[in-house]
């Protein structure tokens, strides 16, 4: 995926910015999202990642 891409569709920040982030997404035409959560600890990407849901 081009690197502009990426930063377009980012979604990151807290829970709310990105909860924010995906509406905007969803607003403007995308039908779906692949979350992926990143980091060393997974677990705790994993939480971070459901508090966003």
């Amino acid at each position: 995926m081009p690197d502009e891409w990426v930063r377009q569709l980012a979604v990151a920040g807290t829970p709310q910015q990105a909860r924010s982030r995906l509406a905007d997404l969803f607003d403007v035409g995308v039908t779906s999202t692949v979350l992926t959560p990143v980091g060393t600890d997974y677990l705790a990407s994993l939480d971070s990642l459901s508090a966003v849901l």
